[in-house]
């Protein structure tokens, strides 16, 4: 067969098949009692339905992964803010859990301060000493104000 009848009986095979699958697809019971589909129409006499095509899709390929894209691009801001909220959360918890601690040796200082004046307390350095009446009330001042910030 020559070339160009190959080339002219593919061309019009590329044109009608698509008419062809637009039609539908028939289904009858062959005469073995097997369901047949066929894109041709079944043999004179036979009973059959014609099955439509499914619709093509509602998007492109390029607007179904841009939509993909999105939604991927919505979770992770969503798991973001989720980590975002939990470390603020974790931090928030840190801060109380300081302000409690400074709270109770604020209190317990106030307690040694207001008790024994002849009480001796220990220095940074390790070592022992009496405060004086003015050493005394300063670190009064500064535990009411600890205990006035932390102690809510």
């Amino acid at each position: 067969m020559p070339l160009n009848r190959v080339l002219a009986l593919l061309a019009l095979l590329a044109f009608t098949l698509p008419a062809v699958a637009a039609n539908g697809t028939y289904v009858y019971t062959d005469k073995d009692g097997n369901k047949v589909y066929s894109q041709f129409p079944p043999p004179a006499g036979t009973e059959s339905r014609t099955v439509k095509p499914p619709p093509p899709p509602a998007e492109t390929p390029e607007e179904a992964r841009q939509r993909l894209l999105d939604r991927q691009q919505l979770l992770e801001d969503a798991r973001e803010d989720r980590q975002l909220a939990a470390d603020k959360q974790a931090e928030q918890d840190q801060e109380t859990e300081r302000a409690a601690k400074n709270c109770e040796a604020a209190r317990q200082n106030l307690e040694n301060l207001s008790g024994n004046a002849r009480r001796l307390f220990r220095n940074s350095d390790g070592s022992y000493s009496r405060l004086t009446d003015e050493e005394r009330q300063k670190q009064r001042a500064e535990a009411e104000k600890i205990i006035a910030e932390d102690c809510k």
